[in-house]
């Protein structure tokens, strides 16, 4: 069955919402597991001025972290404004397997942009840096990162209710 012009027009209004959620997602998911959990890093760990030397140093990376995750949340929080009104436009009667898809590529999105900038061309923190080789954890992270981005762009392109091969383009351009 084919849907009504309409609605394939409105069809890439998920993709946004979703990149937007993966993204702040993903970095709710770094924030809390690696820098609160397992607390491998903060966010200026690594950093000559603010190392995890001292307690001011490490009053600065919390409050630092605190910023990173009001960031995240407020990605999360557009994302979210972003899918009620596509759904109230009839966005969301698509299948919710491109949402999906979209929020993994957002994560993707967050673990690349997040890795490329903060671990590697700042080098403000690194993933794991007690490990033997942080560097290994740094590019898995990146890789992750790729994963997430492949996998999500093909799952939102296996939704049927994908409207034609180029929604997926048409969303993000």
């Amino acid at each position: 069955m084919t849907r009504p012009a309409a609605s394939r027009d409105r069809a890439p209004a998920i993709a946004t919402p979703g990149i937007l959620l993966g993204t702040g997602l993903g970095g709710f998911l770094d924030g809390i597991v690696l820098h609160q959990i397992l607390q491998w890093h903060q966010m200026l760990s690594t950093t000559q001025r603010w190392g995890e030397t001292t307690v001011e140093n490490m009053q600065v990376n919390m409050v630092a972290d605190g910023l990173f995750h009001l960031v995240t949340w407020a990605f999360v929080a557009v994302g979210v404004a972003l899918l009620w009104r596509a759904t109230r436009e009839g966005a969301g009667q698509r299948n919710w397997r491109s949402l999906f898809g979209w929020i993994l590529f957002g994560w993707g999105v967050f673990n690349v942009v997040e890795g490329v900038i903060n671990h590697h061309l700042l080098e403000i923190h690194r993933v794991h840096p007690e490990a033997a080789n942080p560097l290994v954890w740094d590019v898995g992270f990146l890789a992750f990162g790729v994963v997430l981005l492949v996998a999500g762009w093909l799952i939102q392109r296996r939704d049927p209710g994908r409207a034609g091969a180029s929604a997926g383009r048409a969303a993000l351009g």
